[in-house]
């Protein structure tokens, strides 16, 4: 992923109360650098808008995790559909998370999201997350991926990704 035509975010994240926030500019984004495909995030806290795509891959890592009382997250790609969303009617996403050698994924179906016929902020879209042994077990990898489908897709809006321990 090198390539000019994919981002690759500054993999920062920010440690919170109860967890760590990762914003857009963090993640890294396949086919991120083209404006045709993506509006990067200005400023840290801005949120990453998908124009259209047929291969959706977001991804992020934090390390050097320190837990106080447990060794499990819950991981919320916390995410919107604008009102000129299309494509997600049969393009479920999945959310995937990687620490050490344990590994979870979880299918989310965008649109069945809406309220009064109105798309709109999803409610918490969690995948649990607990720590694995083996390399990298100070580090939590993650992603947001639609790339089965080949269909096109648009009007996702990434807003952050919050990791709260329990």
């Amino acid at each position: 992923m090198a390539s000019k035509i994919h981002y690759q975010g500054n993999h920062t994240f920010c440690k919170t109360e109860k967890g760590y926030i990762v914003y857009p500019k963090a993640l890294n984004i396949v086919w991120g650098n083209d404006k045709r495909f993506w509006k990067l995030p200005k400023y840290e806290k801005d949120g990453a808008e998908l124009i259209q795509v047929n291969w959706l891959e977001v991804t992020g890592c934090i390390d050097n995790i320190v837990e106080k009382k447990t060794s499990s997250y819950d991981i919320e790609f916390t995410v919107s559909l604008m009102a000129d969303a299309f494509g997600w009617s049969e393009s479920p996403v999945y959310i995937m998370a990687k620490w050490g050698d344990n590994t979870r994924w979880r299918k989310v179906n965008l649109t069945s999201h809406e309220i009064n016929g109105r798309k709109s902020m999803m409610p918490k879209t969690t995948i649990t997350i607990t720590k694995g042994k083996g390399n990298n077990a100070d580090k939590i990898y993650f992603g947001l991926y639609e790339v089965w489908n080949k269909k096109w897709k648009g009007g996702l809006k990434i807003h952050s990704v919050n990791f709260t321990q329990i």
